[in-house]
């Protein structure tokens, strides 16, 4: 029998794919075979690796930003300068000057002894005079006696308190009086210098007997001094 060219092309293919069986048949149960065109990465067998949980932030819904709406630049409207007030300065008031104290006189005024009333008198009780002033005092008496007096038994005389007048202690009486009547009696004085309140009295005598008693006060004012 002869041998044809398709016989050994036949023979050929079938030991060429019992190769490539053979071939396959290794590879699959040697994968790591060096003619294996797809071998295993790192060669060996593949481990399963589970991935760790890692848990993811939970994020809060984005803040809401509003819309950017055109701002309005306010500029200030500068108020006027306003005129500061004036300093206050204090009233001082002035010192005041105390008023010496009063003086009042180291006698006591003396009771209306004997029979005569005062009917008026110049300069009144109490008028303020000036310092060392020359001043007149004038008494207007009543006789309420039931005896005239006469100029020839009675006599003006100097009773007490500070000693103002410029005449003697003893003054001659200026006319006859009647029951009942009235007469002026003057007698010129001198204020003290010194201020204070200050009394002089004086009497009608007949001898050793007093008839009538009088005075006169006064205040010396420092402030009338010339």
């Amino acid at each position: 029998m002869k041998t044809s060219v398709w016989d050994i092309l036949t023979f050929l293919l079938i030991i060429g794919m019992i190769g490539m069986v053979i071939i396959f048949l290794v590879i699959f149960i040697n994968p790591n075979m060096p003619f294996n065109p797809f071998p295993p990465d790192g060669g060996g067998i593949t481990s399963l690796f589970i991935p760790t949980f890692t848990p993811t932030p939970r994020r809060l819904p984005p803040t809401w930003t509003p819309t950017s709406l055109p701002t309005e630049v306010f500029t200030p409207t500068r108020r006027p300068t306003s005129t500061p007030l004036a300093t206050f300065t204090p009233f001082v008031l002035p010192t005041l000057t105390p008023i010496p104290k009063t003086i009042y006189p180291t006698n006591e005024r003396p009771p209306l002894a004997g029979k005569c009333k005062v009917i008026n008198q110049s300069p009144a009780d109490g008028s303020s005079v000036a310092p060392g002033a020359s001043f007149t005092t004038l008494w207007t008496l009543q006789n309420t006696s039931d005896r005239d007096w006469t100029k020839d038994n009675i006599d003006v005389r100097f009773g007490g308190g500070t000693p103002m007048h410029t005449s003697k202690n003893l003054i001659d009486f200026p006319t006859n009086v009647v029951s009942g009547s009235n007469f002026d009696l003057t007698i010129s004085m001198v204020a003290p210098k010194d201020p204070g309140y200050y009394l002089t009295y004086w009497t009608l005598t007949e001898g050793s007997l007093v008839r009538c008693t009088f005075y006169v006060e006064i205040f010396v004012d420092p402030k009338l001094a010339p």
